[in-house]
């Protein structure tokens, strides 16, 4: 399954519906390349591509965008008796998983002197 159709899934937008294919296409390029971004910034060696182990942070950044299309640059919203808030950083929840990916960060281990 493509990130397209996970979006499309979580969004509860029918496969076959390709009306906006092409809006999600760019939201889902934006999140790649915001992430890729990040993990540029925290990294000594640029990476070109991200690995399919944080395709979920893609995927779960793109929902995050496309919930809040019309809305950008708000913090919260009201539409219909429904309120929303969104964290003023998409990747905010994911930094430090991204921060040990690109450093290859392992659990300190311990060291016993005897």
């Amino acid at each position: 399954m493509t990130i397209l159709d996970e979006v499309k899934l979580l969004k509860g937008i029918p496969k076959e519906d390709t009306i906006q294919d092409d809006l999600l296409n760019l939201i889902i390029e934006d999140s790649k390349e915001r992430i890729l971004a990040f993990v540029n910034l925290h990294s000594s060696v640029q990476k070109t591509e991200l690995p399919e182990s944080v395709n979920y942070i893609i995927r779960d950044v793109s929902v995050k965008r496309y919930n809040k299309l019309n809305s950008e640059g708000a913090t919260a919203d009201s539409e219909e008796g429904r309120s929303f808030s969104w964290e003023p950083n998409y990747l905010s929840e994911y930094e430090e998983i991204l921060a040990n990916l690109v450093m290859n960060k392992r659990p300190k281990g311990i060291a016993r002197f005897i």
